[in-house]
């Protein structure tokens, strides 16, 4: 699998951290799988709408924190899931995310509360307040593919 690729990004605002999204979303392939975590109100939904413009998708992103999972069409299929409420295994069985990343793309919000689906290419990317609007996103990738998809957003976020 090789070693894993750390990048840090620290976004002004909201348009910042939603552009990051974008630049993510324009690249992705089927099969990803992103891993948000961070603290509550930092930053992953915005992310995550910037991900549906990425893939070209017309809906407006809503949290799915009280539905667990919300759909949007673009150039791919995006399944935006969030854990936050979820107890336990059985509960994310349910969502068939292996059949999602199939199709298309998965952002999981509280991801770290459960183990990712077999064959998904892992993205985790952490959200951190540093100020009134700024963030640190901290993303890591854990395959070739998604070190491939962070360099490539290099372009649109030089260090």
């Amino acid at each position: 699998m090789g070693a894993e690729t750390v990048r840090t990004i620290e976004t002004t605002g909201a348009a910042h951290t939603e552009a990051l999204g974008r630049a993510v979303g324009e690249v992705a392939e089927a099969g990803l799988y992103l891993a948000l975590d961070g603290e509550l109100g930092g930053g992953k939904t915005t992310f995550v709408r910037g991900l549906a413009a990425g893939l070209g998708a017309a809906s407006r992103v809503a949290s799915p924190t009280f539905v667990i999972m919300r759909e949007y069409h673009g150039r791919l299929p995006l399944y935006h899931c969030d854990f936050y409420r979820l107890e336990h295994g059985g509960d994310i069985a349910e969502l068939e995310l292996e059949t999602c990343l199939e199709r298309g793309v998965v952002a999981a919000e509280w991801a770290s509360l459960f183990e990712p689906p077999r064959g998904a290419r892992v993205l985790a990317a952490h959200f951190e307040w540093t100020g009134d609007e700024a963030r640190r996103i901290t993303m890591t990738a854990h395959c070739e593919r998604t070190r491939e998809c962070l360099a490539s957003i290099n372009l649109s976020f030089p260090q």
